[in-house]
């Protein structure tokens, strides 16, 4: 997955009930174009950074994701190379499982799996 897509993707996450008409609002791209990047075409610099721009001020408000990012830190630190190669595992299983959950049986919650 290229960066276009891991930030299109994230803002959906992030904001799974704007349409294309509120995402092109939010982000002051206009709506045919906003069409165009999520049908796949490429991003230029200057929209890229308006969705992460987006993406960073909505992490900020989910002070668990800087939990997360400090442990992973940590973890790093300390943790073996098995070690952070498990936890990259599990950690990629279960996003697999969520993205399956989310693709074949139209889950779109933010609760843990």
């Amino acid at each position: 997955m290229n960066l276009q897509n891991r930030t299109i993707n994230r803002y959906k996450n992030l904001f799974p009930n704007d349409t294309m008409r509120e995402t092109s609002h939010r982000t002051g791209i206009q709506l045919t174009r906003i069409f165009r990047l999520f049908n796949g075409k490429p991003m230029k610099v200057k929209e890229l950074e308006v969705f992460d721009e987006l993406i960073r001020s909505q992490m900020k408000d989910q002070a668990i994701l800087e939990n997360i990012y400090q442990l992973l830190q940590e973890a790093e630190d300390l943790f073996t190379r098995e070690e952070m190669n498990h936890l990259a595992h599990s950690l990629e299983r279960r996003i697999k499982a969520r993205s399956f959950k989310r693709k074949y049986f139209g889950y779109h919650t933010t609760q843990s799996a």
